[in-house]
């Protein structure tokens, strides 16, 4: 990228960091197609952007905080961590060999078509219990979840959320921070696996850490304060943005 590109770059990183550490995730919707259509190959964009995701899961943690009454359940996160560690010992194999088009087009129809089930059923709004079996599906489907975001970037750090909502019962603020912590692990883990791979473009590593830092600290401060409906609306609106972003850009 050129000075400009990465002007252009870093403000829409920054951007999108706020509304990643309102809504829990999302950032990567736009940040990952957008850094493809400045000219990196997509495993360049994958494997930068992970220090995108690292400094905003630094950032948002470093000013999120649970909601009164909210429980923050410590077995889920360590859970979660070590999953995140095994998981992102295998995506630097999927990295190497992505192509991203089927990709963006699938997700954005998916992204689509779950935006009214998760807004009808209001889903992260509160702390609801579910049944072991439904427990059991939403540990498969959070194995899976984290895959994706691992190996795929492109926001998917926000099917994580949907899980840790829709199928283990937390609040949006509750997954956002039980989601973060396994995001640590999973972002730290998959860059000293793409290291030695020469996928990194440092200026845009660098662009991203400083502005996601501050914009996810600004947007975990915003979210903190506003609440889970806030956190819910901006993940929505975020999700419709990026679907259509992703299939317009694949196209």
């Amino acid at each position: 990228m050129n000075a400009w590109q990465l002007v252009l770059f870093g403000v829409a990183s920054f951007g999108m960091s706020v509304f990643s550490g309102i809504s829990g995730g999302g950032g990567g919707f736009i940040i990952t197609p957008l850094a493809i259509f400045l000219g990196l190959t997509p495993a360049q964009a994958i494997s930068s952007g992970k220090f995108n995701g690292l400094a905003t899961t630094i950032g948002s943690l470093s000013s999120l905080r649970a909601k009164p009454g909210s429980r923050i359940r410590k077995r889920y996160i360590a859970a979660m961590m070590l999953l995140a560690f095994v998981v992102g010992l295998f995506v630097p194999y999927i990295i190497r060999g992505f192509d991203s088009r089927y990709y963006r087009i699938t997700l954005g129809f998916i992204l689509l078509a779950m935006i009214p089930i998760l807004h009808l059923k209001k889903v992260g709004h509160e702390t609801h219990h579910l049944s072991n079996i439904q427990k059991g599906v939403g540990s498969v489907l959070l194995t899976g979840s984290l895959f994706l975001q691992g190996a795929f970037s492109g926001g998917l750090g926000s099917l994580v959320n949907i899980v840790l909502m829709g199928m283990m019962g937390q609040t949006a603020n509750e997954a956002h921070i039980t989601k973060r912590w396994s995001q640590l692990v999973l972002n730290i883990t998959i860059i000293v696996g793409i290291l030695g791979d020469h996928f990194i473009v440092w200026s845009v590593a660098v662009v991203g850490v400083c502005t996601n830092l501050v914009g996810a600290h600004l947007g975990g401060r915003i979210a903190t304060h506003k609440g889970n409906e806030f956190a819910m609306r901006t993940l929505l609106s975020l999700m419709a943005v990026a679907a259509i972003f992703l299939i317009v850009s694949a196209l």
